[in-house]
């Protein structure tokens, strides 16, 4: 049985509400709430708040304790961590500039060479967390957020390490073939999911499984074929063939060199109705996990 007193006492002193004043919702996940919050007053950060019950302690309290090490201008900076009974309050720097994708949809028309910036900023991510055997272990759009709202703003990375032990919400399209019978994320599945993002910059939906039909000449004439090769190398159904977060960091589209400049308005409309419908059905998602934590939650306090 596991203990119930604090999870974090040798981490961090006193109580979130002594440091902390929780702000406003500015984020929701299917086992998680994020807030804006002010460390005493005065400088902003976001709080993720996860109910315990979702989480094993031995494994929550290993993974931040790796996340507080983790230190990269591509990776969102998780700061400490406090709990009370009923849940984990992590402190992370606050990305104020938006989703990715939500920038791109909001363009007039961005290109490649906008998509290989993009992919270049998470691919120094992943290089990084890779050399210290860290997966991300569920990267998708919604992972991949601006650290300002600046036009040169540093694209970053999030929620490194799934902490949620007991269920682990993955979307389909984003895992690996090989995870559908190990469920074990590696690096090779991380760049399977990047593989993914980029197929969604580029076109501005979701490929099909099938990857004889994803290459649409319809939507791909107009892209470089080093785009293609790339993208088509990402998706590789052999991990072994997928090329590595340090690849792409050296890659020469991803660089830059070998990009086409001109704009993709087309690409921009399919991008603003697959956000529209990834909106949705967070919204859903995210109104069911609220009921689901404050049914459990009213249990524990009758049980309490």
């Amino acid at each position: 049985m596991e203990n119930n007193s604090s999870w974090f006492v040798d981490m961090t002193k006193g109580t979130i509400q002594n440091q902390y004043i929780l702000g406003n919702i500015i984020g929701r996940g299917s086992t998680s709430t994020v807030h804006s919050c002010l460390h005493k007053g005065h400088k902003k950060y976001a709080c993720k708040i996860i109910l315990k019950a979702k989480l094993k302690q031995a494994e929550t309290r290993s993974r931040i304790e790796m996340l507080i090490q983790i230190r990269h201008e591509n990776i969102v900076t998780v700061r400490e961590a406090y709990d009370d009974s009923l849940r984990v309050y992590i402190i992370e720097d606050l990305a104020s500039g938006g989703e990715l994708l939500e920038r791109l949809a909001s363009c007039g028309g961005y290109s490649e060479r906008d998509a290989a910036k993009a992919i270049h900023d998470i691919a120094l991510a992943l290089e990084y967390i890779h050399s210290k055997k860290v997966i991300h272990g569920n990267l998708k759009p919604e992972k991949l957020l601006y650290a300002t709202e600046n036009d040169d703003s540093r694209l970053l990375l999030t929620d490194i390490g799934v902490l949620t032990s007991l269920t682990i919400p993955r979307k389909f399209i984003y895992c690996a073939p090989e995870m559908m019978s190990t469920d074990k994320p590696s690096s090779a599945s991380d760049m399977w999911s990047l593989g993914i993002v980029l197929y969604i910059m580029l076109c501005g939906f979701e490929p099909f499984r099938n990857t004889d039909e994803i290459f649409s000449p319809d939507i791909w004439n107009d892209k470089t074929d080093e785009a293609k090769h790339l993208t088509a190398s990402l998706l590789s159904n052999c991990p072994d063939d997928r090329p590595s977060a340090s690849d792409l960091v050296n890659n020469s589209w991803v660089k830059g060199e070998k990009t086409a400049e001109h704009p993709m308005p087309n690409i921009v409309k399919n991008l603003r109705e697959f956000n529209a419908r990834r909106k949705f059905k967070a919204a859903t998602l995210a109104v069911c996990a609220t009921h689901r934590a404050i049914a459990l939650s009213n249990c524990h306090e009758v049980v309490g």
